[in-house]
């Protein structure tokens, strides 16, 4: 989800790049370089919303000791299942834009951990392939997510958190077709034919037998990344969220910056890049004198022809989108962790409809790990950390998350505040039985677990500006009330 620490900011300095010069410098070379126009926003701009909270609510652990835990879903007949990645091994490595080029590592600790609805805790698909960083085994990339569709028939998506290059020989022989930017090439380039990470089966999106352990791969976001580079910048993919919907796969590329849809029997397919984010005066986490940044990892905007001089700075920052949801109106909902200087309240929730083009949808989050529609349409939010994960002190194995609910008159209601147990909260889901899982301490070798969200009552709080586009668009209240099952039937795919 392209997270840091400070410690490992200071660690892999460059001396190429100032990243406090001033901003009429020419624009630096950032790691995605494609430049996006937003579309004008449609919808009405609710600035003041009323505010909720809720009584603290209390939190069940369902299973724990999972590593790097992930996505969550349940199954056809009531089962849960938990993605863990893993916590990589000894093989070969590669430096990763997901912990500012701190390598991660090749091994074989991934899985799926299935509890049965009496509890039973077993790991399926063990031994998977899995990246991670050595020897801490935190952020690891491998089985990111199990999901079923409609049928009952099970998808693994796998992750990757680098260049796709790297995998396997034959992605890198595609990859030596291409040449890739400067800042890439001198930071995270192409590894030789001895180094590379012999991992196939992660970056992928695969029909998983559950009985057999058999994948049979549907899509290989590697070989897509190298061929066809949605965003136009570096060569990254890192798939991160998987959602089905009726006969269509949505994963979310956090590496790409990137929204799939994709049919499940393969036969077709869509990528829609997400666009940067505009800050201005935007805040540095603290470095020593003379400290550089990475060159490409901070993109400076360049002032407009006779801007006034001493105009605050402005940058682009990646939308590192992590979570995906198909609303009630059909349209896939994006929310983004964003990225580095990772600022507080800067986080969207996008939406693409049939006409492919991302639009906000509403703004003022921080660091957003998946998204969710319970069952009566209001937009359940995520979030890994209340606060920059540079303010963690270097650990982001411990940061305070928080629940979110979104109305579709614009109410924010927190459902689960910060301090509140929602600590590294990595993944979302609405179970059979309404109730609300969260994944919990979403970093660390056997950190991981799940919890169930009980005793919501929701209680006035005085009201709060916010910064969110109102849900006008989406047909007034009626269609709050469509079930989820619904959905598969009204599925607008992109």
């Amino acid at each position: 989800m392209g997270s840091v620490n400070a410690a490992q900011v200071q660690q892999f300095i460059l001396i190429r790049v100032k990243i406090f010069n001033p901003p009429q410098q020419p624009i630096l070379k950032a790691m995605k370089l494609t430049q996006f126009s937003f579309t004008l926003l449609t919808f009405c701009l609710a600035l003041i919303s009323g505010t909720k909270a809720v009584e603290a609510a209390s939190l069940t652990t369902i299973v724990d000791g999972i590593s790097n835990a992930r996505g969550i879903s349940f199954g056809p007949d009531g089962s849960l299942y938990v993605g863990e990645p893993g916590i990589g091994g000894n093989g070969n490595c590669q430096a990763s834009p997901s912990t500012i080029f701190q390598p991660i590592c090749a091994g074989n600790s991934g899985s799926i951990v299935k509890v049965t609805p009496d509890g039973k805790k077993e790991r399926i698909f063990e031994n998977s392939q899995s990246l991670a960083e050595q020897p801490s085994g935190n952020q690891g990339a491998g089985p990111q997510e199990l999901t079923f569709d409609s049928q009952g028939s099970a998808y693994l998506l796998t992750g990757f958190a680098g260049y796709p290059g790297n995998r396997d020989a034959e992605a890198s022989a595609l990859g030596a077709t291409i040449e890739l930017t400067p800042a890439q090439a001198s930071i995270f380039s192409a590894s030789s034919a001895d180094q590379l990470l012999n991992s196939p089966d992660l970056a992928k999106l695969s029909k998983a037998d559950l009985a057999t352990g058999e994948l049979t791969t549907i899509f290989d976001f590697a070989t897509y990344e190298l061929s066809n580079n949605p965003d136009g910048g570096d060569l990254i993919t890192n798939p991160y969220d998987l959602t089905i919907s009726g006969d269509t796969a949505y994963v979310i590329d956090g590496g790409g910056n990137t929204a799939y849809s994709i049919k499940l029997d393969g036969s077709d397919s869509k990528a829609i890049p997400i666009p940067k984010k505009i800050i201005e005066n935007p805040e540095f986490p603290p470095l020593p004198p003379g400290v550089e940044l990475p060159p490409g990892l901070v993109e400076f905007v360049p002032p407009e022809p006779g801007s006034p001089e001493g105009q605050a700075p402005k940058i682009a920052i990646q939308s590192v989108p992590t979570g995906g949801a198909v609303g009630p109106d059909g349209k896939l909902y994006v929310g983004e962790y964003s990225g580095f200087p990772y600022p507080e309240d800067e986080s969207r929730i996008l939406t693409i409809g049939e006409d492919g083009k991302p639009e906000v949808f509403a703004d003022g989050f921080t660091h957003i790990t998946d998204i969710n529609f319970d069952k009566d349409g209001n937009l359940l939010v995520l979030q890994f950390s209340d606060e920059s994960q540079l303010e963690g002190n270097g650990d982001i194995t411990n940061l305070a998350g928080s629940l979110i609910k979104l109305a579709s008159d614009g109410t924010r209601t927190t459902l689960v505040a910060a301090g509140e147990g929602l600590v590294s909260a990595d993944g979302l889901t609405i179970g059979p039985d309404d109730q609300i899982y969260v994944t919990v301490r979403g970093v660390g070798p056997g950190n991981g677990a799940v919890v169930r969200v009980d005793n919501l009552e929701e209680v006035p709080e005085p009201s709060s500006v916010l910064g969110l586009l109102a849900f006008g668009a989406l047909g007034g209240g009626t269609w709050l009330k469509r079930k989820r099952k619904q959905l598969a039937n009204k599925v607008k795919a992109f």
